[in-house]
């Protein structure tokens, strides 16, 4: 009898609990159509715009919007050119955000959206925007021979602290069609997030805008979105010290509309730099998938440039078609010596990397980074698959348990290892060089499996400035199965079973190292795949 009184007791104090959560949860319903400024409980006597915008409409009394309150959205919102639709004007708390949740079929349209914004929420916190299962936000007029040619932005939050953009997709902001538009300048965002903290954008869509996802702050994340047809992906550099950067699980692809004659888009699908006594001091770039046609102007996939500090790059492919080449993964610096200090700590694992055409650009690109690691990687050039320029120092991991494509078997490339300024072909030179890759392999391709990369016999033998061969392993009765990128696909059946167990750095920022890209563990002892498989 005591104990069912004590159960009853508990229960009707946690029912008491639930009740009081649930009347502080609450909801309103606003339009593009709505007059209204009272109502707003379904989207039949939605509120107006004007009321979501108006200050008196925020507040902690039952009829404002506070701390815990979602506001739905409801059908399409057809806006003014330059317009800014909603802007927020409160925050929300830990565990109570403020939630702007686009209900199925909502759409936010204009000719162009401001350039503040069709969402603005600035110096806020605790603030989500919502999609939905289908919530659109999108220009109709704005591009290369329409209507306008404006900056816009969907979604601007700057000094947002612990806010997120999720389930959204952003499109159509500049449609550029032209490589002599020269328009378009890198203020046309799906996400402006500079100076903010604790900021996430989780699966959107993002497509035909300039500067993707430019913002700056700590503990930035963006996770399992698509993004194409910009000039840069995501793009940050801090003005002070931010760490904490994590991009994993986004597909970035085709950004060649963005090409120019005088290359003033250069394109990067991740670009982080410490520049001016800026300094990124921490991150994780993992899992995402670079490829499809990222244009003439491509500088890289990932590109971390001057005061970069313990950035880990790993579990990703880059893949190049042959009419493209790029320093795919670019990690590098002016010099040791930079206002931001140097940079330092930086790795790339078990990545996968096709740098496209041989006319120039490399797999890994590392200059002027100390206490460098390169492990378990799968690279193919460009002009080399790995280059180790200037005052580059490696740690005791160093460059090892990587697989090179033969680029001189290839093209008759002399340069497949760039170090310090000087071209190496032959793998033992390599490695008495940089005193590294002891256990990685060289690997030749046949007709059988990849026919562009043979070249006769006989022409090599012509081309050999030193008689000698490039000790590289000769895998031309190796059949590999039909892929979007055969050459990737060839080496990594060399890799497997060949690469070093990484499980005692898989902490921190390395965590997710212990799984390959589709989420698989990696074995806890013995030897792991090289790549992202």
């Amino acid at each position: 009898m005591v104990l069912r009184k004590v159960i009853s007791v508990v229960a009707l104090v946690a029912a008491s609990l639930f009740g009081v959560a649930s009347a502080n949860a609450k909801a309103f319903y606003i339009s593009g159509s709505s007059n209204r400024t009272s109502g707003g409980t379904s989207c039949s006597d939605a509120l107006s715009v004007a009321w979501f915008n108006n200050s008196s409409s925020w507040g902690s009394a039952s009829h404002q919007i506070s701390a815990g309150t979602t506001v739905y959205l409801c059908g399409v919102f057809n806006g003014r050119a330059g317009e800014e639709l909603l802007t927020v004007r409160g925050s929300g708390s830990s565990g109570n955000p403020i939630t702007i949740k686009f209900l199925s079929g909502t759409v936010l349209s204009a000719p162009y959206w401001s350039g503040n914004g069709a969402i603005h929420m600035d110096g806020l916190s605790y603030i989500v925007v919502d999609g939905g299962t289908n919530g659109v936000i999108q220009n109709t007029a704005n591009g290369t021979g329409r209507a306008y040619r404006q900056n816009s932005v969907a979604v601007h939050a700057a000094g947002c602290n612990f806010c997120t953009v999720q389930n959204l997709t952003i499109q159509n902001l500049y449609v550029r069609t032209s490589a002599t538009d020269y328009a378009p300048t890198h203020s046309i965002n799906c996400v402006y997030w500079h100076f903010s903290n604790n900021f996430t954008v989780n699966n959107i869509t993002c497509h035909d805008a300039s500067w993707a996802i430019p913002g700056d702050g700590n503990n930035f994340t963006l996770e399992n979105s698509n993004i194409y047809h910009v000039d840069h992906g995501v793009a940050s550099g801090p003005t002070g010290k931010n760490g904490g950067y994590s991009i994993h699980n986004n597909h970035f692809h085709d950004f060649a509309n963005w090409d120019s004659p005088a290359n003033a888009y250069h394109h990067d699908g991740i670009h982080l730099w410490g520049q001016n006594g800026g300094t990124v001091t921490s991150g994780a770039i993992y899992n995402n998938t670079f490829d499809g046609d990222f244009g003439v102007n491509i500088t890289a996939h990932v590109f971390l440039q001057d005061s970069i500090q313990h950035v880990a790059v790993y579990n990703n492919i880059c893949s190049a078609p042959l009419n493209r080449a790029l320093n795919s993964i670019w990690i590098g610096a002016r010099s040791t010596s930079m206002p931001g200090g140097p940079a330092i700590g930086n790795s790339a694992f078990n990545n996968s990397v096709n740098a496209g055409g041989h006319r120039t650009g490399t797999g890994i690109y590392a200059d002027n980074e100390l206490e460098f690691t390169a492990v378990n990687n799968v690279l193919s050039g460009g002009l080399a698959d790995i280059s180790l320029l200037n005052s580059t120092t490696l740690t005791a991991a160093g460059v090892n348990h990587n697989v090179y494509r033969d680029l001189f078997a290839l093209v008759g490339d002399l340069n497949t290892f760039g170090w310090r300024g000087t071209g190496l072909y032959i793998l033992s030179k390599w490695q008495s060089a940089c005193h590294c890759d002891s256990a990685s392999k060289l690997i030749v391709g046949g007709a059988s499996s990849f026919p562009s990369a043979t070249v006769a016999a006989e022409t090599v033998a012509a081309t050999n400035p030193d008689g000698a061969p490039s000790d590289a392993v000769n895998l031309s009765v190796v059949s590999t199965p039909t892929t979007s990128d055969p050459e990737l696909e060839l080496l990594a059946t060399v890799g497997q079973g060949n690469g070093l167990n990484l499980s005692e750095l898989a902490v921190g920022d390395l965590a997710p190292l212990a799984f390959d890209k589709n989420g698989a563990p990696r074995p806890t002892s013995g030897p792991w795949n090289v790549g992202p498989f």
